[in-house]
């Protein structure tokens, strides 16, 4: 049975006559009186009175009506969804900061396969100003990155989410305030030329904390498997993502109010994948949210 043939049904049923039905269709009056006979033909019934002139819907032409109204709407919502699923396949080219890869962006990223199976999503790895660069030129379609202070014209950053800056120690250490622990301890950096690395800077500086430097690191990895080993503290955000092997480290708040760590995405302001980092931010937002464990 064919789709047209239903929505010819129902615009005779509508507008009252073949006549006016044809142009609700785009088809001519002829062709609409063929596809009624074909439709008589193929459920094997006669829907209207052709006694009269023109043809009105007989009882069971109208009592069909509902359904056929019916099944043109699923169609439309079925072609509708065909539509939202095609435009959201395709490529996106994803950059992200070391601190990103192994916390909320593999859980983001496995739940958006689930729910857009013809997405495909690639993922490289570099520092934020690099990252920010690479979007610039086009070589990747947007990147995940921290907030910077500083303006891009022509990109544009979107945030999805916050994690608040925490002390972490050894989990043997003594129970002594974060500020304590960060005078008292060695201290393991995390890389001063990432925002992230700035803004502990800045908020150690506020707190007026001098700390006895002994290395510097680029990963949230590194610098949590140095403390791990009782080689000192460390200051990281807080992320919202705890995984089974996450190392048995203390992690403690600031006795004041800390600053948080804001994340999103930077694309270009015209890009042409803005309908797909739409969706990538919400499941990161979303995932932040949740604060799932996997």
């Amino acid at each position: 049975m064919s789709i047209r043939h239903l929505k010819t049904l129902v615009a005779i049923a509508d507008k009252g006559s073949f006549v006016e039905a044809a142009e609700a269709v785009f088809i001519t009056q002829a062709a609409v009186s063929m596809q009624m006979k074909a439709l008589e033909e193929e459920l094997k019934i006669s829907l209207f009175d052709r006694t009269r002139r023109p043809p009105v819907l007989n009882a069971v032409g109208m009592a069909l009506v509902p359904k056929a109204r019916e099944l043109v709407r699923h169609y439309e919502q079925l072609m509708e969804t065909s539509a939202i699923i095609d435009k959201l396949s395709g490529q996106l080219s994803l950059g992200s900061v070391p601190t990103m890869l192994t916390g909320v962006l593999p859980t983001a990223l496995a739940s958006l396969r689930q729910s857009l199976p013809q997405l495909h999503i690639s993922v490289s790895s570099g520092q934020s100003n690099s990252l920010i660069a690479q979007v610039d030129r086009g070589a990747i379609d947007a990147a995940i990155i921290s907030e910077t202070s500083s303006e891009r014209p022509g990109l544009k950053w979107t945030p999805f989410g916050a994690e608040p800056l925490i002390v972490i120690a050894p989990i043997d250490s003594p129970n002594d305030p974060p500020e304590v622990l960060l005078q008292t301890h060695p201290f393991i950096r995390f890389n001063k030329n990432e925002f992230v690395g700035q803004l502990i800077e800045e908020h150690l500086k506020n707190l007026g904390i001098v700390v006895n430097d002994i290395m510097e690191l680029n990963t949230l990895e590194a610098i949590s498997a140095m403390v791990y080993h009782g080689l000192g503290v460390s200051i990281i955000p807080q992320s919202s993502i705890q995984y089974p092997g996450t190392l048995p480290l203390k992690r403690i708040p600031f006795t004041n109010k800390a600053p948080h760590r804001v994340l999103g995405l930077i694309e270009k302001e015209d890009s042409s994948k803005a309908h797909l980092t739409k969706e990538l931010i919400s499941e990161l937002a979303q995932t932040i949210r949740g604060g799932r464990r996997v």
